[in-house]
Formats: structure tokens, sequence, C-alpha cells
């Protein structure tokens, strides 16, 4: 299968970082898929040892021809980490390599494990290449919500995975740093995925590869924001940082897994977020494959606690 790109979404300067860091039978593979054209169909390189490659692409999954062998795998593995893995070693063992430009590629395995805790991963088995995209006025919603409140209340935006929450913070981030009242924000980017190079001349403070727990408290105590901007709450430890920023005065934007507002109210470490009213709303998001629409629904943290 081949396809023609009638729609821009993704900037191509930023796929082609991603094709320097594969070997070149899978860079011929897909500069022959997408004929020329712009690479901005593909959302996912899915690569798993002793199975074919697919492709993501406009929400369709396509099998190439390409077979991954064990030392195939190890050799693409190398060239994402630029052929050190010592220096990877801290994100590989939370599930990801970062790549630049605003990518990453989660990667799985088998835990090497010390105290119960992981302190590596071996024997690589799956890599997924995950391309960050611009879907134009994908944070508009989020944005005319916080601007009705001229930008005192704090959101928090669900979803299932690979919705596009990330696309939503991006466009979002965006349309603050050109709004005209320059409200002080902050971004916590610990994996490096949300700021993109297609992202010019923001306004915000960027705290890149930060533990998001850590970023927040130094965003708060050092740079005086008004508002602060992170990608998922996955623990305590960023649930309590959250909630430290908010009793100091900062509102805030965040994201999480979750499919319903009852699954959201059922999360452990949103429980302490959601008895406060941390958050005035929450915003779901849900969008069909292929599609670039997003569905919104709203709802208040009143809303959710008489659940």
């Amino acid at each position: 299968m081949k396809i023609s790109i009638k729609e821009k979404i993704v900037e191509d300067t930023s796929f082609l970082y991603v094709l320097d860091k594969l070997p070149m039978k899978i860079r011929a593979f897909i500069r022959n898929f997408c004929e020329g054209e712009s690479y901005s169909a593909i959302n996912e390189i899915r690569i798993k040892k002793n199975s074919n490659i697919y492709l993501i692409a406009d929400g369709k999954t396509v099998k190439s021809d390409i077979y991954v062998s064990e030392s195939d795998i190890d050799e693409i593995f190398e060239y994402l980490c630029n052929h050190s893995l010592y220096a990877y070693a801290s994100t590989i063992k939370e599930g990801y390599i970062p790549i630049g430009s605003g990518i990453r590629a989660g990667v799985s395995g088998a835990a090497i494990l010390e105290n119960g805790e992981i302190i590596g991963v071996k024997e690589i088995s799956s890599i997924n290449i995950r391309i960050p995209q611009k879907i134009n006025n994908a944070g508009e919603y989020v944005y005319h919500l916080l601007k009705r409140s001229n930008f005192t209340s704090s959101v928090l935006i669900y979803s299932l995975p690979g919705v596009g929450k990330t696309s939503i913070l991006r466009d979002l981030i965006l349309k603050l740093s050109c709004d005209a009242s320059l409200i002080r924000f902050s971004v916590i980017d610990s994996r490096n995925e949300i700021i993109t190079p297609f992202m010019k001349s923001l306004s915000c403070d960027v705290f890149s590869s930060y533990p998001k727990g850590l970023g927040i408290e130094l965003a708060t105590r050092s740079m005086t924001p008004e508002l602060i901007i992170c990608d998922e709450i996955s623990n305590e430890d960023e649930s309590s940082a959250i909630m430290k920023a908010a009793h100091a005065g900062v509102k805030l934007i965040a994201t999480t897994h979750a499919d319903t507002l009852n699954e959201l109210k059922r999360k452990e470490i949103l429980k302490d977020l959601i008895e406060s009213e941390t958050f005035d709303y929450y915003v779901g998001v849900s969008r069909n494959n292929g599609e670039k629409r997003y569905k919104f629904s709203l709802d208040t943290s009143e809303s959710i606690k008489n659940l």
C-alpha cells in the first residue's frame, strides 16, 4: 500500500530527523511508501523483534515487507541511542528513548530488577516511534475555556492513549504565547515531547528533562508563573507537586489517561486532587482514527465529586 498526502499536519523536518536515526533499509522503505511526498500522515513506526515493521498512517495500520530479526532490533536500538546505551539508561528504564525534535521511542523488553526497583532493561523486543503532530487549532477549545475565566482556571484533560492530548497542549502553548494578555506560564516537558522545532516565538519558560514533580516545584519557586502546563500525571509525587503549586496560587493544565469521568474518579493518584478541587474543569477528549477533529466533553469539579 502506498499513500499520497493531501494535508500537511506535521513538519517534514521532524520526520527526517527520525529517518536519520534508522538503518538504511527502513529509510528506503518509508521514502518509497510516501512516494516522495510529505511524511506527515505517518503517526507511528512500530518495530517488533521477529516480526514485520508496521506503520500507523492516517489512523490505519499498514504492514511493511521488512522483517525484523533479533540482530536488526539490536541495531535499531543502537541507532536510536546514538550508540551510547549508558547515556540513555535513565530514560530506557522508564520505557522510552528521547530522540530529539519532540520525538520519543517507546521501548519494551525484560526488566532488570534490584530490590524491587527497575535499574535497566535488556533483551529489547519492541520499539514504537511516535511522530509529533501539529493539528491546527487542537488547543482552541481549552484556550477559550481558559480565556472565559480570564486565565484563572485549572484544567485536567483526559482521554485514552494516542488520542492527541499532547497535540492539544502544543497548540495551547502557541496560542498562549500569541495572546496579548501575555500571561506568565511555564511548561514542564519531562520527556522532551511537548516542545518541538515547529513551535516558534514561545513566551513560556520551558523545563526540559526535569522530573515532573521537581520541575513543577522549581517553576513555582523560581519563575513566578501564573500557569503551569505539564503532560501526563502518572504518580503520587507529581500529583502532590501539582497540589502544592495550586496552594501557592498557580493555575495548572495537565493531562491523564482515562476513558470516562467515572474511570477518572477511580484513579488513586487523582483522589486528593479531585477532593481538594485543584482542577476547576475536566475536559474529556475523543477522536476517531484518522480524523483530525476532536470531540470534547466538559465537567466541573463539583460534578465529578457528585458522581
